[in-house]
């Protein structure tokens, strides 16, 4: 890394290596699943080529991201396990962001983006992931598909985690359908359950969709008028 807090502690140590602008964002893409270096780009409006390509070479070096190897054809840049370490951290600075800007009195883009239906489905993938923390079913394992916009993921669940992963290539027990809108209302508590499922698609395994179904919609009434910590995770 080309900075350094050149001080002997080891909070200075991980932010010498992560601290770096652009670093965690680039992260934040990569938990989704491999990604080329246009898709990076493309993801990252701002950086530049270049910089980009000091990022992912200082990742590489650090053993936190493996690049693709010139035998690996339109393969992309992932996480090592390493990097996956760091999905738990990531998560926590998402969480604290969130309480951090709905608490604060004055408007931000933080806030405002809570509250729009234009969101990337990249980014609803990662909040569905986030709210599954707050519904645990330990005892449930599964794979499941949800088409958001016509973008697909696969979301594994075990041991009351959840990690989504674009696309759907692996088989699923269950499926939704819907668009980025619904997701973001239910979220929201704007849609109670019968209404955000008369907006989706839905078919297979009944547990695993009342599971997928509870990690989305947060309101059992219209009358809840207060948005509660988990339904904010519109912010990532």
């Amino acid at each position: 890394m080309s900075r350094t807090y050149n001080k002997d502690c080891l909070l200075a140590h991980a932010l010498d290596l992560l601290g770096e602008r652009w670093t965690f964002l680039i992260l934040r893409d990569l938990f989704l699943g491999p990604q080329r270096f246009g898709d990076l780009q493309a993801g990252l409006p701002g950086i530049g080529a270049n910089l980009l390509s000091k990022r992912l070479k200082e990742l590489e070096q650090a053993d936190i991201i493996v690049a693709p190897t010139s035998n690996e054809a339109g393969a992309g840049y992932r996480l090592s396990p390493r990097g996956e370490g760091l999905r738990p951290a990531i998560r926590e600075m998402m969480c604290w962001s969130i309480e951090y800007f709905m608490e604060r009195p004055e408007s931000s883009p933080a806030h405002e983006c809570i509250y729009t239906d234009h969101l990337e489905p990249d980014s609803v993938a990662l909040a569905i992931e986030l709210f599954a923390r707050y519904c645990p079913e330990p005892d449930l394992s599964y794979v499941a598909h949800i088409h958001i916009d016509d973008f697909p993921y696969t979301f594994y669940y075990m041991n009351g985690d959840m990690v989504a992963r674009r696309g759907s290539d692996t088989p699923a027990v269950a499926k939704i359908s819907t668009d980025v809108a619904t997701i973001m209302q239910a979220l929201r508590k704007e849609l109670v359950l019968d209404e955000a499922k008369a907006r989706m698609n839905l078919s297979g395994h009944d547990k695993v969709i009342t599971h997928l179904l509870r990690c989305i919609v947060h309101a059992e009434t219209h009358d809840e008028k207060t948005l509660a910590p988990t339904a904010h995770a519109a912010v990532i």
